[in-house]
């Protein structure tokens, strides 16, 4: 298995906890990892507008990085980071940095070289707040199909060059066409079908078929807004994630983009309600639902690790 989206280094220092990425009381650590066989998690470092430690967007983003670092490298070998399918293979249990909103390099393109440094394979322009390089999804027409800022099309070009992936969960409609028409690799890692549940963070069918046109995958997103539609004044606490619901989404986005376009972001420790895969012990109770819809054994492969190992090359 290889999980395309969490978050749990932002709980840990949000809560500033003494628990660690090895051994936690959240929904994803190594011990669990190796326990449920999952060969590598995308450990995401997410820094909101504003958060209660007083922290500037760029000192939240450091504090992140250093936290993941520490972990890892106190983890006695259960913890590796990769950054290439070849590491994944070769560790116990892989952890592959991505960013989540590159906001906080403010448009410096030079600064953001400092993510080649950090070895991020993934990162997205954006989060669902509008910064300096593209604009966010939203309910709003004209904003929704708005194209990338400048500095967008420019960080976009910066980053293919440095050989990160981009992440175009959050994103609205125009940007994600504007990335498309540059011929880059391009993933959803935490998304659902938006011909399923109409939430605005899905991916319609044509994104669908475009990102399997340029190699990507599209992460099954366990968030139950992402799933199925709820009122939209309904308590988080009470929406139900539930597996019927994402053996949909999944087997809608196989039947439309194909075999090659499936995987899994879960946005475990990002996101709240009843969620029945709810840990990283959990990701195998997707395979006999998807196996009774249709999913070959060499299908159902693909989707747990051959097309991120594929994507991660």
């Amino acid at each position: 298995m290889i999980d395309f989206h969490t978050d749990t280094v932002y709980q840990l220092v949000m809560n500033n906890s003494s628990e660690t990425l090895c051994r936690n009381s959240y929904a994803v650590d190594a011990e669990r990892m190796i326990k449920g066989g999952v060969k590598a998690v995308c450990f995401a470092l997410f820094t909101p507008e504003e958060n209660d430690l007083g922290l500037t967007r760029w000192q939240m983003l450091s504090r992140l990085h250093d936290r993941f670092v520490r972990d890892v490298e106190n983890s006695n070998g259960l913890l590796r980071q990769a950054s290439s399918s070849k590491e994944i293979e070769n560790n116990i249990s892989s952890a592959v940095l991505t960013v989540e909103d590159i906001g906080p390099f403010g448009g410096d393109m030079e600064h953001l070289k400092l993510l080649k440094e950090w070895r991020v394979r993934i990162a997205s322009l954006i989060w669902n707040n509008e910064n300096v390089y593209a604009y966010p999804n939203s309910r709003d027409d004209a904003i929704m199909s708005k194209g990338l800022k400048k500095k967008g099309h420019e960080a976009v070009e910066a980053l293919a060059e440095m050989d990160i992936i981009i992440d175009v969960s959050h994103l609205n409609d125009g940007g994600f066409y504007d990335i498309y028409e540059k011929g880059v690799k391009m993933i959803a890692t935490h998304s659902n079908s938006r011909s399923i549940c109409n939430h605005t963070r899905n991916i319609t069918d044509d994104m669908a078929v475009k990102i399997a046109e340029r190699g990507g995958i599209i992460g099954l997103n366990v968030c139950p807004i992402f799933l199925y539609p709820y009122p939209a004044d309904m308590e988080m606490g009470r929406c139900e994630s539930r597996i019927s619901d994402m053996v949909r989404h999944i087997m809608h986005l196989y039947n439309v983009a194909g075999e090659d376009v499936i995987a899994i972001g879960s946005d475990l420790d990002g996101t709240e309600g009843c969620l029945e895969l709810g840990s990283v012990l959990d990701y195998g109770r997707l395979y006999a639902p998807l196996k009774a819809a249709g999913l070959k054994e060499r299908q159902l492969e693909k989707f747990y690790y051959g097309n991120g190992l594929r994507v991660l090359e």
